[in-house]
C-alpha cells in the first residue's frame, strides 16, 4: 500500500500501491476524488524537505511507506481561520460502568460465573482496542512531528536559495552601482556623440566585399558583375555616406531616442535607494523565516517522551486486563466442572472485587486515550499556527523573489543597452583606429609574404640541389672499400623554410594612406586616432637586397628576357584573381634582384649551378606557385664561385644554366596558365550558382526582416504603451501619496504646535500648583503657629489648674485633721464618762485588780490613738488620690479629645495635599509619558516622511527635517529629563507619605482589620494600565491613529471609549479634535467587540477584536471642597479647644512643624539624612479608622508606586535605589521618634 500522512489533521491515508507507477499530479487527483482536497491546494513533502515534483512518477521518490509516508498539507486547512477539528469516536464509556455493576449485584450462581467471564472476556477486547487507538494517536504525533521537521527542512531549503539569489542580485546590482557614473557620462554625451559620428564620411572601400568573402555580404549589397565588388546601394551613387547614417541603416531614428530615453529611465530607477529598499526587506525575510522560536516546537519531545510512558503504563494496565481476564476464564471452567455451589460465595465475592479492579483498568485507559487524544489536538493545533505562519513566510519570500527577478531581468537589458550606449561613445575613436590599423596590416602582410616567398624559393633550391649532389656522390662512392674510411656519408640535411606561408590579410579593406590623410583634414579633432606607428625599419629589412656588381651586369644585360619573365609571371598571377592582392610596384621591383640575400663573401656554395634541375625541384615549386602567393623568380640564378675561378669561365656557366632554368619555368607556368584557365571556368560556374542561392537566400532574408521589423515595432509600441500608462499610474500614485504625505506633515505641524502650546499650559499650571503649594505652606505654618500659641496658653492654665489643685488637697487635708482631732476628743471624753460610771461598789479586788492593769490600759490608749493617726493619714491619702485621680481623668480625657481633633485636622490638612500633589505628579507623569510616546511615534513617522520625501522629491529640503528632527529630539530630552525629576519628586513624596502613615498607625495603635481595611482602599486610588474591570480607575486618552479615546492598558487588545460615556467625562470631539487629551474616569463595563468591515469609526483593520469601555467620570471639584471645609472647621475648633492641651502634645507640634519645613525643602533633592515627615493632617469629620485606612493606603501607595518606578524607569533614573533608602530611613526614624514620645509620655505621667 502506498502511504500518504495528512499532517493537518494527523490522519493516515492509504492508497493502492499501482499509483506509484503513475505520477504526482495523479495522485493529487486520487486524494481529492476520495478526500475532497483540492488538488491546487495539496502540498507533498518527503522527509528532508523536498517537494514532490507533479510530472515524475511517484515511485522515483524514495517515500510512501507506513514507517517512510509522504506528508500532505492542505493549503485550505491552514488558510482556515480555525484549526482543524479532530475526528473520533471512541464509544460511550457509561455503558460499562453500568454492565459492571449490573454483573456485581447478580445473584450467587453459575450462570452468574459465565456472565461475569463474558463480561471480563469483553473488557479485554475493549482494553486491546484501546491500546491499539492510543499506539496509533501517538504514532500519528510521531509522524506529524517529522511532517514538522519536513516542512522546516523545505522552509530551510527555500531560504537558502533565496539567500542565493539575492546575493547573485546584489552582486550584480553592485556591479552596476560602481559603472552608474560612467553610464550618466556616456549618457550626457550622447548628443554629442552624435554630432561627431554625422561628421565621420564611411571610407568607399569599406562598403566592399571581396569576392573570397561573398558569403559575409550584407543582404542590402548588389553586385554589379564578375569582377567587381558587391556594392551597397549608398556607394553605388557614389555619394559618401556617414557612420551615423550606417548605424542608422537597419532601424529608424526613433530607435536611437528609445534607446536614450530608456537608459535615462533605467539609470534614474536603478539608484542606491531602490537597492537599500530591496536589501532591507531581503534581510528582514531572511530573519523571519530564521525564527528559531517558530521552527522549534518547544516541549514535544519531552511531551512524546511522556507519551511512551503513557503507552508502556497502558500494556501494562492490558497485561492485567488480560490475567484477570484468564482468571475468569478459570475459575467458571473449575466451577462448571466440580458443581460445588458452596465455593460460589467465596467466589463471586472475589470476581466482584476483580471485576472492580477490571472496570478501574478500563478507566484508567480510557483516561489514558483521552490524554492522547487531547495531546494530538493540542500538537494539531500548534502545527496548524506555525503552517500559517511557514505559509506566510513563504509567500513573502516569494513575492519578493519575483520582485528580484523582474529587477533583475530588467537590470540586465538595461545594461545591454548602456553597453551599445557605451559603443556609440566609442565608436569615432575604435572606427579611426581600425582604419589605421588595417592600414598597417596591409603593409605588412605584403612586405611579409614577398620575403618569406622569396626565402622559401632560394633554400628550396639550395636545399635539393644539395641533397641530389650528395646522392649522386653516394651512387659512385657506394661499395667501394675505402667507405669504411669515411662514417657519416649518408647522411642528408634537414629541410628548413623551404615551403611559403600561406597567405591572410585577404578579406581587409583596400584603405590606403590617402584615406587616411583624408580623414585628418576632414576630422581635425581625432587625428590623433589616426597615428601609424613606424615600421620602416621592418620593411627595410624584409626588401633588403645584397648582389655584388658584376650579378647586377648580367642581370642587366638581358633585360628583354628579364621583362618577358616578368610579364608572364604577372600574367599567371592575374588569371588565377591574385593580383589586387600586392601592390605591382613591389612584383615588378624584384626583377633585377636575386632570391638569395646574402652579404659579400659570407656564403661560398660549391655548385650552385644547376638550379632547379631536379623532378623533386619541380615539384616543390609547382607547389609554392600553387599556394595564394605572387612568385616572381628571377630569371638568373647564379652561383658565387670562389674568386680565384676564371671570370669568363663562370659567365658561360652561369648563362647556359640560366637559360636552361628559364625553359624549365616557361613550360611550367604555361602549364600554370592552362590550369588557373580551367579554375577560372570552374569558378565562374560556382560563382554563378552561389549567386543565384545569395539572392534567394537575400530575398527570404529581406522578408523575414521585414516580418521581424514590423513584429519588433509593434512589440516596441505595445511596450512603450504599457510603460507610459504604468508611469501615469505610478505618478498618480506618487502624487496622491505626496500629497497625503504634505496634509500628514501639515497636520503633525499642527499637532507639534498644539502640544508645545499644551505643554505651555502644563509649566502654567505647574507654577500655579507650586503657588498654590506655597499658599498651602504658608497657611499650615500660620495655623502651627497659632497652635503653637493655644499650646502655651493651655499649659499656663494647666499650671493655674495644678495650683488650685495643690490648694484644695491642702484645705482638704486640714479639713480632715480637724475633724479626726474632734472625733478622738469625743472618744476621749466617752471613755473618761465610761470610767466615771463604774460602781463604788465593786470589791477591792477588783479595783486592785484595774488597778493593777492601768498601765496596759495606757499602752492601749497610745495604740489606739496611732490607729487613728494611720487610719487618719490612710484617709486623707485616699482621699486626695481619689481627687488626683478623678482631675488627672478629666485632664487625660479632655487632652486626648483636643490631641485627636488637632491630629485628624492636621492629618486631614496634609493628606488633602498630599493627595492633590500627588494627583498633579500623577497626571503630569502620565502626560509627560505619552507625550514621550507620540513624540517617538512621530519621530519615528517623521524620519519615515523625510525617507519618503527625499525619494519622491518633493519641495521639502533634507536639512529642514533634519533640523525639525533634532528640535524633537532636544524636546524629547527635555521632557525626559522633566519626566525623570518628576518621578523622583514623587517617589520622594511617597515614600515620605509612607513613613507618616505608619507612624500614625502605630502610635494609634490600629488593629488588623483597620489596616486589611486600608489596604483594601489603597487600590482605588492608583490608576490601572494592567485591567480593566469595573471598579478600576483608568486613564483615557486620545489616539490620533485611530480618531478615538482609548484606554491606556498594557494589552495586546485596544480598549475604546465607548462614545454614549464622552458626555459624562466632559469629552467631545469636533471636527477630528477633542476637547481634552485626556481624562480620569472609573470603569463600569466593557464589550468585546469584532470589526466586521475595514470601515469603521474605530479605523481599525477588518477582523479585529477589541473592548469598548463604558467610564464614568470622578469629581474632583467635591474633594477640594471638602479640604477646604476640613481647612476653616480645623481653625474654628482650634481657636475654642486650645486651652485643654497637654504638655506632651507640644512635642508633636513642633515635630510636625520641623518636619513641615524639611518637606518644604525636600522634593528638589533628596536629605542627606533621614528625617521624619510630618504626618497629614485629615478632618475631624472622618473617623479614626478611615484616616488609618487612608494612612495605610498612601502606604501602599508608595510601595506599588516604587515597583512601578522599577518595573518602567529602573534602566532610566535609578528612581528604585532612591525609594528603598528613602523607605528605610522613614522606617528608622518614625521608631526613634516613636521611642522618644514614649519616654516623654511616660515622664510626663
Amino acid at each position: 500500500m502506498l502511504h500518504v500522512f495528512h499532517v493537518d489533521s494527523g490522519r493516515m491515508m492509504t492508497f493502492d500501491m499501482s499509483l506509484a507507477l503513475e505520477s504526482v499530479d495523479n495522485l493529487k487527483k486520487h486524494v481529492q476524488e476520495e478526500f475532497k482536497i483540492a488538488a491546487d491546494k495539496q502540498v507533498l513533502l518527503i522527509s528532508g524537505g523536498e517537494c514532490l515534483d507533479p510530472n515524475k512518477r511517484v515511485c522515483s521518490f524514495s517515500a510512501g511507506t507506513d514507517t517512510n509516508p509522504i506528508f500532505l498539507f492542505s493549503k485550505s486547512i491552514i488558510e482556515s481561520p480555525n484549526p482543524p477539528l479532530p475526528i473520533a469516536d471512541y464509544g460511550s464509556e457509561s455503558d460499562i460502568d453500568l454492565k459492571v455493576k449490573e454483573h456485581c449485584d447478580m445473584p450467587v450462581t453459575f450462570g452468574t460465573l459465565a456472565k461475569r467471564a463474558q463480561l471480563a472476556q469483553h473488557l479485554l477486547e475493549l482494553s486491546r482496542k484501546q491500546l491499539s487507538v492510543c499506539e496509533n494517536l501517538v504514532h500519528d504525533q510521531h509522524l506529524q512531528q517529522q511532517g514538522w521537521s519536513a516542512v522546516v527542512a523545505n522552509l530551510e531549503d527555500i531560504s537558502l536559495e533565496f539567500s542565493k539569489r539575492s546575493e547573485i542580485f546584489e552582486k550584480s546590482f553592485t556591479d552596476y552601482m560602481e559603472e552608474r557614473e560612467t553610464y550618466m557620462t556616456f549618457l550626457n554625451h550622447f548628443s554629442s556623440d552624435l554630432q561627431i559620428l554625422q561628421k565621420i564620411p564611411v571610407l568607399p572601400a569599406l562598403l566592399e566585399t571581396k569576392p573570397l568573402a561573398i558569403e559575409e555580404c550584407k543582404p542590402t549589397e548588389l553586385e554589379e558583375d564578375e569582377e567587381e565588388c558587391i556594392t551597397s546601394p549608398t556607394t553605388s551613387t557614389g555619394k559618401d555616406i556617414t557612420l551615423y547614417e550606417w548605424i542608422s541603416a537597419a532601424d529608424n531614428k526613433s530607435t536611437m531616442d528609445q534607446l536614450y530615453d530608456h537608459c535615462s529611465r533605467g539609470l534614474d530607477q536603478f539608484n542606491s535607494e531602490i537597492f537599500r529598499t530591496l536589501s532591507r526587506d531581503i534581510q528582514e525575510m531572511l530573519q523571519n523565516a530564521d525564527n528559531v522560536q517558530m521552527k522549534e516546537v518547544k516541549g514535544l519531545g519531552e511531551r512524546l517522551f511522556g507519551l511512551e510512558e503513557l503507552m508502556r503504563e497502558a500494556r501494562k494496565k492490558v497485561k492485567q486486563q488480560a490475567e484477570l481476564a484468564q482468571s475468569f476464564a478459570n475459575n467458571q471452567s473449575r466451577a462448571s466442572n466440580t458443581k460445588d455451589p458452596s465455593v460460589l460465595p467465596d467466589l463471586c465475592m472475589s470476581h466482584k472485587q476483580q471485576l472492580q479492579m477490571m472496570a478501574a483498568n478500563h478507566q484508567q485507559l480510557c483516561d489514558i486515550r483521552r490524554r492522547c487524544a487531547k495531546a494530538k489536538e493540542e500538537l494539531s493545533i500548534n502545527l496548524y499556527h506555525r503552517l500559517k505562519w511557514v505559509m506566510y513566510v513563504e509567500d513573502r519570500i516569494q513575492e519578493i523573489d519575483q520582485k528580484l527577478v523582474i529587477y533583475h531581468e530588467n537590470l540586465k537589458r538595461l545594461r545591454r543597452h548602456l553597453e551599445i550606449l557605451q559603443q556609440i561613445h566609442l565608436a569615432p575613436a575604435t572606427y579611426l583606429c581600425a582604419v589605421a590599423e588595417v592600414v598597417r596590416r596591409r603593409a605588412f602582410s605584403q612586405s611579409f609574404l614577398l620575403w618569406a616567398s622569396e626565402l622559401a624559393c632560394h633554400l628550396l633550391t639550395i636545399h635539393n640541389d644539395e641533397v641530389t649532389r650528395r646522392k649522386e656522390f653516394q651512387i659512385q662512392f657506394e661499395g667501394h672499400f675505402l667507405n669504411s674510411l669515411f662514417p657519416g656519408m649518408n647522411d642528408m640535411p634537414p629541410s628548413f623554410a623551404t615551403q611559403a606561408p600561406a597567405m591572410f590579410d585577404v578579406i581587409l579593406p583596400k584603405i590606403t594612406l590617402e584615406d587616411i590623410n583624408r580623414l585628418k583634414v576632414e576630422l581635425p579633432d581625432l587625428a590623433d586616432n589616426l597615428n601609424i606607428p613606424d615600421t620602416s625599419s621592418i620593411e627595410n629589412f624584409f626588401l633588403l637586397r645584397s648582389l655584388t656588381r658584376k650579378d647586377d651586369e648580367e642581370i642587366r644585360d638581358k633585360p628583354e628576357e628579364t621583362k618577358a619573365v616578368e610579364d608572364k609571371l604577372i600574367q599567371a598571377v592575374s588569371n588565377v584573381g591574385l593580383a589586387s592582392d600586392l601592390d605591382r610596384d613591389l612584383l615588378r621591383g624584384t626583377g633585377n634582384e636575386p632570391c638569395l640575400t646574402t652579404a659579400h663573401g659570407l656564403v661560398h656554395l660549391k655548385d650552385f649551378d644547376k638550379g632547379c634541375e631536379s623532378e623533386t625541384d619541380t615539384e616543390e615549386f609547382e607547389k609554392v606557385s600553387q599556394s595564394p602567393l605572387e612568385m616572381n623568380f628571377d630569371k638568373n640564378i647564379t652561383t658565387l664561385q670562389p674568386r680565384m675561378q676564371d671570370a669568363s669561365t663562370f659567365t658561360e656557366d652561369n648563362l647556359q644554366i640560366t637559360r636552361s632554368e628559364y625553359d624549365k619555368l616557361k613550360s611550367c607556368l604555361v602549364k600554370l596558365h592552362e590550369l588557373a584557365q580551367e579554375a577560372m571556368v570552374q569558378l565562374r560556374l560556382e560563382m554563378s550558382d552561389l549567386r543565384a542561392q545569395v539572392e534567394s537566400n537575400r530575398n527570404d532574408l529581406a522578408l523575414n526582416l521585414k516580418e521581424f521589423c514590423s513584429s519588433w515595432n509593434n512589440l516596441i509600441v505595445m511596450r512603450d504603451n504599457e510603460e507610459k500608462a504604468t508611469i501615469r499610474e505610478i505618478n498618480g500614485n506618487f502624487e496622491g501619496i505626496i500629497k497625503d504625505l504634505e496634509e500628514q506633515k501639515r497636520a503633525k505641524d499642527q499637532k507639534i504646535e498644539e502640544l508645545l502650546m499644551e505643554k505651555s499650559t502644563l509649566e502654567g499650571e505647574i507654577l500655579k500648583s507650586c503657588e498654590s503649594l506655597n499658599e498651602l505652606q504658608e497657611n499650615f505654618n500660620k495655623t502651627t503657629e497659632e497652635n503653637s500659641k493655644t499650646i502655651d496658653d493651655l499649659r499656663k492654665r494647666l499650671e493655674e489648674k495644678e495650683i488650685e489643685k495643690e490648694k484644695s488637697v491642702k484645705e482638704a487635708s486640714d479639713n480632715l485633721r480637724k475633724t479626726h482631732k474632734a472625733e478622738l476628743e469625743n472618744i476621749r471624753a466617752r471613755f473618761k464618762l465610761m470610767t466615771m460610771e463604774r460602781s463604788p461598789s465593786d470589791n477591792s479586788l477588783e479595783k486592785s485588780s484595774d488597778f493593777s492593769s492601768l498601765p496596759n490600759h495606757s499602752i492601749f490608749i497610745q495604740q489606739m490613738a496611732e490607729n487613728f493617726e494611720l487610719d487618719k493619714e490612710r484617709a486623707v491619702n485616699e482621699a486626695i488620690a481619689g481627687e488626683r485621680q478623678k482631675w488627672e481623668k478629666l485632664l487625660s480625657i479632655r487632652i486626648k479629645e483636643l490631641e485627636n481633633k488637632f491630629g485628624e485636622e492636621k492629618d486631614a490638612l496634609m493628606t488633602n495635599l498630599a493627595k492633590q500633589i500627588t494627583e498633579e505628579k500623577d497626571k503630569q507623569i502620565d502626560i509627560l509619558m505619552q507625550r514621550e510616546k507620540n513624540l517617538n511615534l512621530e519621530c519615528i513617522k517623521y524620519k519615515n516622511t523625510i525617507q519618503q520625501l527625499t525619494e519622491n522629491e518633493t519641495e521639502y529640503s533634507e536639512t529642514e527635517l533634519l533640523k525639525k528632527i533634532a528640535t524633537l529630539q532636544e524636546e524629547k530630552g527635555t521632557l525626559e529629563d522633566e519626566l525623570v525629576k518628576i518621578k523622583r519628586e514623587k517617589s520622594i513624596d511617597l515614600t515620605t507619605s509612607l513613613a507618616v502613615c505608619d507612624g500614625k498607625v502605630d502610635a494609634a495603635g490600629s488593629s488588623p482589620k483597620q489596616k486589611d481595611s486600608s489596604k483594601g482602599d489603597c487600590s482605588k486610588g492608583k490608576i490601572s494600565i494592567d485591567s480593566c474591570k469595573p471598579g478600576d480607575l483608568v486613564l483615557v486618552m486620545w489616539d490620533e491613529q485611530h480618531e478615538n479615546f482609548k484606554i491606556l492598558q498594557e494589552n495586546k487588545h485596544m480598549f475604546f471609549l465607548h462614545s454614549e460615556y464622552m458626555a459624562g467625562l466632559g469629552l467631545e470631539i469636533t471636527t477630528g479634535r477633542p476637547n481634552r487629551m485626556f481624562c480620569l474616569g472609573e470603569v463600569l463595563d466593557k464589550e468585546y467587540c469584532y470589526a466586521r468591515k475595514s470601515e469603521n469609526r474605530y479605523k481599525v483593520p477588518k477582523r479585529t477584536k477589541f473592548f469598548r469601555v463604558k467610564v464614568k467620570g470622578l469629581n474632583p471639584p467635591l474633594l477640594a471642597r471638602d479640604s477646604i471645609s476640613s481647612q476653616s472647621f480645623y481653625q474654628a475648633k482650634a481657636s475654642s479647644d486650645g486651652a485643654r492641651m497637654t504638655q506632651s502634645q507640644s512635642g508633636v507640634s513642633s515635630t510636625g512643624k520641623e518636619s513641615m519645613g524639611e518637606e518644604k525643602s525636600g522634593p528638589q533633592s533628596l536629605p542627606s539624612s533621614p528625617t521624619r515627615p510630618a504626618p497629614p493632617e485629615r478632618s475631624e469629620l472622618e473617623p479614626l479608622e478611615e484616616k488609618e485606612s487612608e494612612d495605610s493606603a498612601d502606604g501602599t501607595r508608595e510601595r506599588r508606586a516604587g515597583q512601578w518606578s522599577e518595573k518602567h524607569f529602573a534602566e532610566d533614573s535609578g528612581i528604585v535605589d532612591i525609594v528603598e533608602s528613602v523607605s528605610a530611613a522613614a522606617d528608622d526614624t518614625l521608631t526613634s521618634d516613636s521611642h522618644s514620645r514614649n519616654e516623654s509620655e511616660s515622664s510626663d505621667r
